[in-house]
């Protein structure tokens, strides 16, 4: 099972720091989680995409300021952005059942 959980930074240091100690906090974090469906998607910070394709399209229309991204042209660039971008949780490849 994978799951995504919301802890902050300092407690998530000490557990590192610390992997053989079983602290309450751990298990709070754990059960307020959200568990990740099986075969689920590659998952990315979608803010950061939506960033990315609207820059893309300033691009693709020539608009100054915006020479460093990749020109988006059309809606095949578009599904490219997309394909391309960062992964921050690898597709789960199992599938459901």
């Amino acid at each position: 099972m994978q799951i995504v959980i919301d802890i902050p930074d300092q407690k998530y240091k000490w557990i590192v720091d610390n992997p053989q100690t079983y602290t309450n906090d751990l298990c709070k974090a754990i059960a307020n989680g959200t568990p990740l469906p099986k075969g689920h998607g590659r998952l990315g910070d979608l803010d950061a995409l939506e960033k990315e394709i609207i820059n893309g399209i300033k691009a693709g229309n020539y608009e100054e300021g915006y020479e460093e991204y990749g020109n988006i042209l059309n809606m095949d660039d578009c599904v490219k952005c997309v394909r391309y971008a960062d992964t921050i949780i690898e597709e789960d490849k199992e599938s459901e059942e």
